[in-house]
């Protein structure tokens, strides 16, 4: 069975993130605003397909790979040739027996390579082939032959760790030799000679010569001789050198070095921990764990077919393709994902469980779905005003609906629900000390009341300040750019009703038990107890403005206005968000503000920007709008080392020229298309430079590729190095790439796809 085509897109899968750094973008092209705008064309996106060893097969041994120009790839294993069979990006193919040729099958075979396009093997008798009609039958007098190497004209020197033979194609034995403790051959075309490997020496045999030692060191592993300069580059257990150089290079994301190869012009290495590519810029691409790999001890490197790098492990198969796609086609990639697994009474469902693979996807309530639903509502808004798509307009409202009934589900107008679920028990852990509970746990304390529409739903309550914000943004979406009014006047409604129920609740969003919620909280007296460097003072501040300037934007009610300059004047709010944001730092002023503030919380990050829709553009005057402008500004300068295509293009609506669209782009290709959670691993890289730890929790000073990086959503820490897991659930793009991509193209930033 040989690799089966991988198409690109819907109906195969083929992607995952982007390998290359950030590029150059033309400023040749500028919108109305005279910003830059990204010309999409096609660029390499990247992915991985796995084939594992079953349970039945763990005890079989792999130790080399060749593929050959029918897209054949040969997999050798001490109980004979495997082959990888259906793989595909979310579906793991497996590795079977190669039964193509019958009498391989009873054959002792030790070693293969590629040779001239075609797959070359060695036994205890022979070097020989079934290609060229079966004519490469080469007796080499070797029964105990492990390793061997073509050369120039069908030439083969063979070995069995020890002794050595050089043949020609009509079996003449043409030289003798030995050499203690060889590991591998290599030949070496553009001199026409063979590198000898042992763990102390690299020798080196040329046709009519004597062996010759050209290098002696320590924990040799492998050797790759370069077609490109000519240079020879030595793997050791400690990093590689290049021989001319004789100087190691450890700084690599892991130094014990199992196989080097070259693959069209870049150096590839594989190794006890990933494998990994020298790129351009001279810094490693990395690929490391199960997003791409069965496993990471690495054993051979081979060129795959249709641009594709093959990487043998020793659990199975691993094929990392790189394909040709538009940022468009990525994602309408994801938007078929996020219907088929995250969609959930119209919620767009952050995590789905996958208990029995890909193909399941198990959702269940999620404490922030309105916060996840908005953002993926208005992603599909974007989509729909800037291509006219109509199932993009059914999804948007779909989610409204989903949105909406949070809001009416409760039976009190202006309180939302956090979730609501068909038949689920009612209950409520909040009980003495909740807060407390709640602070140190991350997770809310839950209220499931009965439902005020049907007697088998439940809802969720603690509403909270981060689903306040997700409520305004969702919401303001549909009245801003939905065509339809009876949807705009139902969005106003729940606008309203949110409002008035925060501000005739003093500025607090009153619980169920008649009491706040621990989030819900703009009340002067909430805030301003804060010091002034504890985030809160400043995020509630900002907050509370953008939603009463969104109110008064959409009703016209001015109790809304006057509650907003009430704040501003009498208050302090105005100062609060104007506070330079690097004033932000620890405070043990209290316990509270303490618990609050000993390092940076990257959800009010999220809580921010997405609010600032509703600071600047609706500022109750050109003088605040200068305000607000530079506030943003001042926080997106801070945020810049992330390269967050969301908080760049939302600091771009103030009309900013410079907000970093290169690196936009490159968060929006690097994001991987495998949004599985597995663990991801890069603490014990050598290639990196970890910063000591900080107030922001940034470990690095470049940010890595997010291909390279644990999953990471807007409300996360993007600099997070490592974390576990085993791809037993996916997390949605709707919120983390659909919205800054349809964004971007809404801001007439992004272009619509251009051929290449």
């Amino acid at each position: 069975m040989t690799f089966k085509k991988i198409t690109l897109f819907i109906s195969a899968l083929a992607f995952v993130a982007c390998t290359q750094k950030t590029e150059t973008i033309s400023q040749s092209n500028t919108n109305e605003k005279g910003q830059a705008i990204y010309q999409d064309k096609p660029y390499d996106q990247n992915y991985a397909v796995k084939y594992y060893l079953s349970e039945e097969q763990q005890q079989q041994k792999l130790s080399a790979i060749s593929t050959d120009r029918n897209g054949h790839v040969h997999i050798l294993s001490n109980t004979g040739i495997l082959v990888p069979e259906n793989g595909q990006l979310f579906y793991p193919g497996k590795l079977v027996a190669d039964i193509s040729y019958t009498p391989l099958l009873k054959k002792n075979i030790t070693a293969l390579e590629t040779y001239q396009n075609h797959t070359v093997y060695l036994d205890k008798t022979h070097v020989f082939s079934n290609a060229w009609a079966g004519l490469i039958q080469i007796e080499h007098g070797l029964p105990k032959a492990r390793f061997f190497a073509a050369g120039n004209d069908f030439h083969f020197l063979v070995s069995d760790g020890k002794n050595l033979v050089y043949l020609n194609k009509e079996g003449e034995k043409l030289w003798l030799g030995s050499l203690e403790g060889i590991k591998q051959i290599k030949y070496r075309e553009s001199k026409d000679r063979f590198l000898l490997v042992t763990s102390k020496s690299i020798s080196a045999f040329t046709p009519g010569k004597a062996l010759e030692e050209i290098y002696q060191g320590t924990n040799i592993t492998c050797v790759e001789a370069l077609s490109s300069n000519e240079k020879i580059v030595i793997g050791t257990s400690n990093g590689y050198l290049f021989l001319t150089e004789n100087k190691l290079i450890s700084n690599v994301p892991h130094p014990e070095i199992t196989s080097i190869k070259q693959i069209n012009d870049e150096l590839w290495f594989g190794s006890s921990w990933g494998a990994f590519k020298l790129n351009k810029e001279g810094k490693y691409n990395y690929y490391a764990g199960e997003r791409w790999l069965p496993s990471d001890k690495v054993i051979a490197l081979e060129q795959g077919s249709e641009n594709s790098i093959l990487v043998l492990t020793e659990k199975g198969l691993g094929q990392i393709s790189f394909k040709k796609m538009t940022l468009e086609e990525k994602a309408l990639f994801y938007e078929k994902q996020v219907r088929e697994k995250n969609i959930r009474y119209g919620f767009n469902c952050c995590f789905s469980s996958l208990p029995n693979g890909y193909a399941s996807a198990q959702m269940g309530a999620q404490a922030s779905d309105n916060l996840w639903t908005s953002m993926y509502l208005a992603s599909q808004l974007f989509r729909y005003k800037v291509t006219g798509n109509k199932e993009a307009k059914i999804n948007a409202y779909e989610a409204f609906e989903a949105m909406e009934r949070l809001h009416t589900i409760t039976g009190i107008d202006g309180l939302f629900a956090r979730s609501f679920e068909r038949d689920y028990k009612v209950e409520n852990t909040k009980s003495e000390g909740w807060e407390k509970r709640e602070l140190k746990s991350g997770s809310p304390a839950k209220i499931w009341m009965r439902g005020t529409d049907h007697p088998n739903w439940t809802w969720r309550s603690t509403a909270s300040s981060d689903q306040a914000v997700g409520q305004f943004f969702a919401l303001t979406m549909v009245l801003e750019l939905a065509e339809d009014q009876q949807w705009k006047q139902r969005a106003l409604k729940y606008l309203d009703d949110l409002m008035g129920y925060i501000v005739d609740n003093d500025m607090y969003i009153i619980d169920v038990d008649g009491e706040p919620t621990l989030w819900g909280k703009w009340n002067p007296d909430y805030v301003n107890s804060f010091p002034t460097n504890v985030g809160d003072r400043r995020l509630y501040s900002s907050n509370i403005i953008a939603f009463l300037q969104t109110a008064y934007k959409y009703t016209g009610k001015e109790k809304y206005k006057t509650a907003a300059f009430e704040l501003m004047e009498k208050h302090g709010y105005l100062e609060n968000l104007m506070r330079p944001i690097s004033e932000i730092s620890p405070s043990n002023a209290d316990e509270w503000s303490k618990t609050l503030s000993h390092e940076w919380n990257h959800s009010d990050d999220e809580m921010y920007f997405l609010a600032y829709w509703g600071l600047y553009p609706y500022a109750f005057n050109d003088d605040l709008k200068e305000q607000f402008r530079a506030s943003i500004k001042d926080h997106w300068n801070i945020e810049r080392p992330e390269k967050n295509a969301l908080w760049n293009f939302l600091y771009a609506i103030t009309g900013a020229k410079e907000f970093d669209l290169d690196e936009s782009i490159w968060f929006l290709k690097e994001y991987p298309m495998d949004l599985r959670t597995w663990a991801m691993h890069n603490s014990h890289r050598k290639d990196i430079e970890l910063l000591p730890e900080n107030f922001r929790l940034q470990t690095t000073k470049e940010l890595l590729p997010l291909s390279e990086m644990p999953l990471y959503r807007h409300n996360g820490n993007i600099f997070k190095l490592d974390i576990e897991g085993n791809g037993g659930s996916i997390i949605s793009a709707g919120d983390t790439w659909l919205l800054p991509y349809w964004m971007g193209r809404y801001l007439n930033v992004i272009s619509a796809p251009i051929e290449d």
